[in-house]
């Protein structure tokens, strides 16, 4: 059995792709592949393995490592059950929201935190898929839904401490070929897959779908946790007697960023871009169009289900 992992990032579309994965259990299980995603993992599979590096403790040690020793007992099992490839879909194993922000860095240890996965996964894994997308856009959804749960709103300084921070998807990238160097590593770009699950799917399993089946798939066009509007920004400030102001892109979703703020992050994306263009230093193919052919098709066609 073979394991593609996925590593988010966060709001790429991450919680859109584990609902279709859910949805069409079955119809995994008849193409012999097995799913597991964020809700599953965290509900004690991965117990010890998401901690901050430099907070890891004794205790946190040893749960850790009966962790490892679960995740490969499950794939012990699946395997003997006939499961060909196992998805594992968990953006923590890089970093959380949380992190990134109070850091002002872009996933700072997602190597340590990756180290911490490798025994379990790693005489398996064999592909990796990483979605990226533009840094305003990132930071403007990780910020919007940090916000909706309490964390306060950005000021100038702290905008401005994104736009200068120093990691980029390229150093992501790297860490991750440094800890899985055997696996194939994609990129896809969140701006052309967010609201296309199914070919992030055929990104991590390598299925080519026959015309007509995408059709038949539950959730092939669902579109989860999208960022709030900017009216539900104010709303959001109202509430909690808070002001502050709050701008809007052109499709009234909220946007923090100045004009040379943004600037500087698109400039920054479009260097990312070039790299993975140039074939990224041999560490990673970049998936940039959802229309695509697919670099790491298998001879496999998608198998429906009987109902």
């Amino acid at each position: 059995m073979h394991v593609t992992l996925h590593l988010g990032a966060h709001r790429t579309g991450v919680a859109t792709l584990q609902r279709f994965l859910l949805a069409n259990r079955r119809d995994l299980h008849a193409n012999r592949i097995a799913a597991w995603v964020s809700p599953e993992l965290r509900a004690g599979m991965i117990s010890g393995l998401v901690r901050r590096p430099e907070a890891v403790s004794l205790k946190d040690e040893r749960t850790g490592r009966r962790s490892v020793g679960l995740l490969r007992l499950r794939q012990d099992r699946l395997e003997k059950q006939g499961r060909a490839r196992l998805i594992v879909s968990e953006p923590y194993m890089i970093g959380t929201p949380g992190t990134c922000l109070r850091s002002g860095r872009l996933y700072p240890w997602a190597g340590e935190r990756l180290l911490q996965f490798q025994h379990a996964f790693a005489d398996r894994c064999d592909r990796i898929l990483i979605s990226i997308r533009s840094y305003d856009r990132f930071w403007t959804s990780l910020l919007a839904s940090r916000l909706a749960e309490g964390y306060r709103f950005p000021d100038a300084a702290a905008l401005d401490r994104l736009v200068t921070q120093p990691l980029r998807w390229r150093h992501l990238i790297a860490e991750v070929a440094h800890v899985f160097p055997r696996a194939r590593l994609f990129l896809a770009a969140q701006e052309a897959f967010c609201a296309l699950p199914e070919r992030q799917f055929a990104a991590l399993s390598g299925i080519t779908f026959l015309p007509g089946q995408v059709s038949r798939m539950a959730e092939a066009r669902g579109w989860h946790r999208r960022s709030p509007t900017a009216d539900r920004m104010r709303a959001l400030l109202r509430d909690r007697g808070q002001e502050a102001p709050v701008r809007a892109d052109g499709s009234g979703r909220w946007y923090p960023f100045d004009e040379l703020q943004r600037t500087a992050l698109l400039a920054q994306y479009s260097e990312d871009l070039a790299w993975l263009r140039g074939g990224a230093g041999g560490l990673a193919t970049l998936i940039e169009h959802a229309d695509t052919p697919q670099p790491i098709r298998s001879d496999s066609n998608w198998r429906i289900s009987p109902r």
